[in-house]
């Protein structure tokens, strides 16, 4: 049951046990007023501000019970009037032997105020008040479950939400992380073929030369075919040359800057055991020479003031490639701190980042981790 209910409910009866007084008593006295007052009073500031502290509440429900004895005697009423709101109270604001002991206590008080009435009146009033005590215990009962339900059901929404975004995260780092060995396997490839082929080549290339001049001593024939091999040999390596440029992906040059940041964060995991993630956009475009400097440099700086300041054990790195910014976002796990000074290490990101025209901010509290975010503006000679 809600509180707009009780309240409701509250007010009906004291509506009802204030009209029972007034007709009994033809009357009304300034002592009638004040028995009433200290009653309605205390049955209020038991509900709207001790309804968390039981024993109060338990106190009050004891000075309620021996007011409506008094009440009662000297100005009448209606004997279910005066109990039934300190039941629902004993009820629904307390719990266990607290709970049982109020009621018993409200039923002996039922009894003693009940004592001059006839045998039915007596019955009905008890009959009244247990059948009201175990309504509010049904009722109370089902508002528990139903509390427990919904608080249930937000818990296994927050996990949803929480396995979603988890889920989430960790395609994109598989897709980061599928990328980059594609781009490193066509890399190394390429690099093996210029190496190796292209060597043999330009061995074979130097070694006609020589046998070209040798050859002019003993006949021009010689020398004319060693001019051909010369020229097939040199038209073979620039077609090895053309098949290279086109087998190295264009967009690698988008991929420097977060390879060596990768290359960073595994060896930083090997080290340290510190658990890193690395993610970012599908759309990239190249950083110039000092935006991969400055990035690199403050990824290794967040790496190590987490370990040694923070004393985290995971870390989150997430490079964003928007239309106009790339913004980097790091966060730890560490102890965090509500007030914290610039050291040495945040002071000289916040001035590399200003003379590339960026933007630094940064959130931390106490044992919630720290956050660094990063906004570096896209260099369009790169792209245009």
């Amino acid at each position: 049951m809600n509180n707009k209910k009780l309240i409701i409910i509250r007010y009906f009866i004291l509506a009802t046990l204030i009209f029972s007084i007034v007709g009994y008593k033809e009357n009304v006295d300034v002592y009638t007023v004040i028995s009433v007052l200290i009653f309605i009073i205390n049955n209020q500031i038991r509900f709207f501000i001790f309804k968390d502290k039981k024993y109060i509440i338990f106190i009050s429900l004891m000075l309620e019970w021996i007011v409506s004895y008094f009440c009662y005697k000297n100005y009448g009423g209606l004997v279910f009037s005066y109990m039934c709101i300190g039941i629902i109270d004993g009820v629904f604001l307390l719990k266990g032997k607290l709970s049982y002991i109020s009621i018993g206590l409200a039923m002996l008080t039922t009894g003693l105020m009940s004592r001059n009435l006839n045998i039915n009146e007596i019955t009905l009033n008890v009959a009244s008040l247990i059948t009201l005590a175990i309504l509010s215990n049904y009722v109370k009962d089902k508002n528990d479950r139903l509390i427990k339900t919904e608080e249930l059901y937000d818990k296994l929404r927050i996990s949803e939400e929480q396995l979603r975004k988890a889920n989430s995260e960790l395609e994109i780092y598989t897709n980061s992380i599928k990328e980059l060995a594609i781009l490193r396997e066509r890399n190394r490839i390429s690099r093996e073929i210029h190496d190796s082929v292209g060597h043999s080549l330009s061995t074979i290339i130097i070694q006609l030369g020589a046998i070209e001049k040798i050859a002019q001593e003993d006949g021009n024939m010689a020398s004319d075919m060693a001019k051909n091999l010369s020229g097939f040999a040199k038209d073979g390596l620039n077609e090895i040359r053309t098949a290279l440029r086109e087998l190295k992906p264009r967009e690698f040059e988008k991929y420097e800057s977060i390879i060596a940041i990768e290359d960073l964060t595994k060896e930083f995991s090997k080290l340290t055991g510190v658990d890193v993630k690395l993610g970012f956009t599908k759309e990239k475009w190249p950083l110039n020479g000092g935006q991969s400097f400055v990035v690199y440099r403050i990824v290794q700086e967040f790496l190590s003031n987490s370990v040694r300041h923070g004393k985290a054990t995971k870390v989150n790195i997430f490079m964003n490639f928007n239309e106009d910014d790339l913004i980097l976002t790091l966060k730890d796990n560490g102890q965090g701190a509500d007030n914290l000074e610039k050291g040495m290490g945040l002071t000289n990101i916040y001035e590399r980042v200003n003379e590339l025209g960026g933007q630094v901010d940064y959130d931390t509290q106490k044992d919630k981790g720290f956050l660094l975010r990063v906004v570096l503006k896209l260099d369009k000679s790169l792209v245009f």
